[in-house]
């Protein structure tokens, strides 16, 4: 009698262990699901700038970042000579710190939530091609993806500021 009292607890204990299981399982995948959000870029539409708290970076976003096309070293010295917003340390973003406002979830333009002036065209990043020394990076915000191209071409011209050690 003991025996199988003792069988019966080990079967509904195993049983009632499984369904907490399962339970505490789907109970993850749901969580997972949810989605995030992120509050990392903050705009401030009175001087046309996107910050972004994770990365300590702060980005030009006025008519100037969807209409101004040069080609790279024009666009290199309008960064550093740029005086906008109250700041004048502006520079040319490397490629790694334009990939960073990216948002691959999106197509045409594929660029972070908080950004209004874009244009789904390559902008420049102050990056090399180290293979090919007549070729620069740039990134298009068509698809996010990033490209070569000749620093003769013309490209848009999207100027950062800020925490110059992020994204190194």
């Amino acid at each position: 009698m003991i025996r199988k009292l003792l069988q019966i607890t080990l079967i509904t204990t195993t049983v009632f262990s499984y369904e907490i299981g399962l339970d505490k399982s789907s109970n993850i995948q749901k969580k997972a699901a949810e989605p995030k959000i992120n509050i990392a870029l903050v705009r401030d539409n009175s001087k046309d700038l996107v910050i972004d708290n994770s990365t300590g970076l702060m980005w030009q976003d006025n008519i100037d970042a969807k209409s101004i096309r040069k080609n790279r070293k024009d666009a290199k010295q309008y960064c550093r000579s740029l005086v906008f917003a109250g700041y004048d340390d502006w520079y040319l973003p490397r490629l790694k710190e334009l990939k960073s406002i990216v948002d691959e979830s999106k197509f045409d333009p594929a660029i972070r939530y908080g950004f209004k002036n874009v244009v789904s065209g390559h902008y420049w990043s102050s990056s090399p091609n180290l293979s090919d020394i007549v070729i620069a990076l740039n990134v298009d915000f068509k698809s996010g993806q990033t490209y070569n191209n000749t620093r003769r071409g013309k490209g848009y011209v999207r100027c950062v500021r800020g925490n110059y050690n992020s994204l190194i």
